[in-house]
């Protein structure tokens, strides 16, 4: 069997889930969404670079297109595709040549057969070659020549052009440092441009060179047919701010750290209360009486341990007025009766306690959680003062009850226990009262003993409803879960005292709801699935008149 965790435990680990766990969370989102930043910074410039890179390059595309297209309308260019003959170069042809911007290299005219007819090349100050005079390769660009008076296409003009002359000087302003521009020819890659790398890794979106990691981003042209690429580097934008993030994970570490080291001490001076308050609720619940907790101080946890050692001194002198008149069986099932609400109590207080030792700041919303505990230690000696009245005199206290406020108030005392094992309570009462003739304490501990029980029965992620509504002069109440369920072979024993079906159960928490849905003239039926869950039906009755109430006060049967 495996040994449940320690209370200190159980406390570091809640110090662990809410604090630790998500400042460790919250410092390692930190440091990625730095560097996301920083690479959105890099992107966003990037995307702006190319933006006035291409309208650069549109705009003198435009320029350069037009004087190109003069060569395609060039008369002798004309006359001689129409002819089919290749006579000497037209002169009009050489000098629109001439006149073209220095950028264009060469100029190819052909039939639509691909035969060649002229070929024009600029010259170099050493009449070197066109492939000598340029080191990159031109950037090919076709026109085509037509008859307009036919519509017939007569031949191409080819153009060989340096891409550098496509982004006139001072056009380009890199808007980041390191930024690289490279120019491609969209229909075969190859690149038109010098680059400080292999220019084939410009082909990803992200690359690494010279031992730091770049980014690219690329827009394609169809006319001119030429591919831009942006790139630059990461690391000397991302570093500062990753570095900021991990000097301040740092600092946040360590301020976890210490907090984790004073909660654990604050839980160390708690739970040496609490685990002597727990020995001895678990003696009384074996029977051993003369158990008495010491009282250090007037706090919640003193004020538990005040009100014990009151229960086992009142226990005690009723089991000496017991012991004359009730069997020995009687005496014990009445012990273990008042251990179990103690018990419950201190479950109650150990699970809102732990988020308590966390020291939270004023407007914490965990702050409520402290109040709660305070309420539960308070419901804890009403219970005990109520069910000692009940034993010595057997009389129930009757009053107009509206049923939802019991209800709700033994939600709020289980609700700790629901919260410990990730698990859900939903309440559906409905907006109109629900009265009832009877007593709210002893109603609060029936619902919050069913309560509890759905609980145990949860795994994390389980869920329970509570639903209540008046049906024919009756109002029913049903307490659902989708828990383990009880096998069929113990249902028949499940509302036996001190028979329970968990290890660490007392086995009364069926039995005193069922006696007081009995003492209020109801009734009280389970029924259960293994697999699918547990329900139990409540049934009691509309509250009659005041009148007729206060004649119930000392009529009804015993708890």
């Amino acid at each position: 069997m495996v040994r449940p965790l320690s209370f200190r435990a159980r406390i570091l680990l809640i110090v662990l889930a809410v604090a630790v766990i998500p400042l460790g969370m919250l410092g390692l989102w930190l440091t990625r969404a730095t560097a996301r930043s920083g690479e959105e910074l890099v992107r966003s410039r990037l995307e702006e670079s190319l933006d006035q890179t291409v309208g650069a390059i549109a705009s003198r595309w435009v320029q350069l297109r037009s004087s190109l297209l003069f060569l395609t309308e060039e008369p002798g260019v004309l006359d001689a595709l129409r002819a089919g003959t290749v006579p000497s170069v037209p002169p009009g042809l050489v000098r629109r040549f001439d006149d073209l911007d220095a950028s264009v290299l060469a100029v190819v005219v052909m039939d639509t057969a691909r035969r060649e007819y002229w070929a024009l090349e600029r010259p170099s100050s050493g009449g070197s070659s066109l492939d000598e005079r340029s080191f990159m390769p031109p950037l090919p660009v076709r026109l085509d020549v037509w008859d307009r008076p036919s519509g017939s296409l007569l031949g191409t003009v080819e153009v060989r052009m340096s891409a550098d002359g496509l982004l006139p000087a001072g056009r380009f302003a890199p808007a980041l440092v390191g930024q690289v521009l490279g120019l491609f020819d969209s229909s075969t890659g190859v690149p038109l441009s010098s680059l400080p790398f292999d220019p084939s890794l410009l082909g990803a979106e992200e690359f690494n060179w010279a031992g730091q990691r770049w980014i690219a981003s690329r827009r394609t042209l169809r006319d001119p047919p030429i591919r831009i690429v942006a790139a630059a580097p990461l690391t000397p934008f991302t570093q500062p701010f990753e570095r900021a993030a991990r000097r301040g994970s740092i600092l946040l570490l360590a301020v976890t750290l210490a907090g984790l080291a004073l909660a654990a001490l604050l839980a160390n001076r708690l739970t040496r209360s609490l685990a002597r308050l727990s020995a001895a609720a678990d003696a009384v619940s074996r029977g051993d009486l003369r158990q008495r907790v010491e009282v250090h101080r007037d706090d919640e946890v003193g004020r538990l341990a005040q009100a014990f050692n009151t229960m086992t001194e009142s226990l005690t002198r009723t089991l000496d007025e017991l012991a004359s008149r009730e069997s020995l069986a009687a005496v014990g099932q009445f012990a273990a009766s008042l251990a179990h609400e103690v018990r419950n109590a201190l479950t109650a207080v150990r699970v809102d306690v732990q988020s308590v030792q966390e020291e939270l700041p004023a407007d914490s919303p965990l702050g409520e959680v402290q109040e709660r505990a305070l309420r539960e230690i308070v419901r804890l000696d009403e219970t005990v003062s109520k069910a000692l009245e009940v034993a010595r005199t057997g009389e129930m206290r009757v009053e107009q009850v509206d049923l939802r406020e019991p209800i709700e108030a033994a939600a709020d005392a289980a609700m700790p226990l629901f919260r410990e094992r990730a698990a859900a309570l939903t309440l559906q009462l409905g907006d109109a009262p629900l009265p009832v003739a009877g007593d709210s304490g002893a109603l609060e501990q029936l619902f919050l003993n069913l309560m509890q029980n759905a609980a145990q029965a949860l795994e994390p992620g389980g869920a329970a409803t509570v639903v209540a509504s008046a049906k024919d002069e009756r109002i029913e109440v049903t307490v659902s879960d989708n828990g383990s369920g009880i096998p069929e072979r113990e249902l028949s024993r499940i509302f036996e005292p001190l028979f329970s079906t968990r290890p660490e159960g007392t086995g009364l928490g069926l039995t005193i709801a069922r006696r007081i849905a009995v003492a209020h003239r109801g009734t009280l039926e389970l029924d259960s699935e293994v697999g699918k869950g547990t329900t139990v039906t409540i049934q009691l009755a509309l509250a009659p008149s005041r009148q007729a109430a206060a004649g119930l006060s000392r009529s009804g049967p015993e708890l």
